[in-house]
């Protein structure tokens, strides 16, 4: 049986699901940004054991991908072992001046 592979967020994804959890709490109250972050949260799962679900964005960085919730992009990177969720993105951010400082090493 395959070792199920391990989820890690990168210190800058931390840093986005709470810059996202502010910006909904501002916009409609607690619950909403607890839900609106469960619900990304929950999108991380799949990648778990579908790593390839989402299309690679190799002109942003190698080897990562990108997967969708709502109006937000997930970056991630995988290997054998692990899934790692590198940025979490509104879409209308820039993600080619976000992701091509380094951000994207996990």
């Amino acid at each position: 049986m395959d070792t199920p592979r391990r989820l890690r967020l990168t210190e800058q994804a931390e840093e986005d699901l709470i810059e996202i959890w502010t910006f909904v709490a501002e916009q409609r109250g607690t619950a909403a940004a607890s839900a609106f972050v469960r619900n990304i949260q929950s999108r991380l799962k799949p990648l778990l054991v579908h790593p390839e679900l989402g299309p690679r964005r190799d002109n942003l960085a190698p080897g990562l991908r990108v997967h969708f919730h709502q109006k937000y992009a997930i970056y991630y990177r995988h290997t054998d072992s692990e899934v790692v969720i590198v940025r979490v993105l509104h879409g209308s951010r820039d993600a080619r001046a976000l992701l091509g400082d380094g951000d994207a090493s996990p």
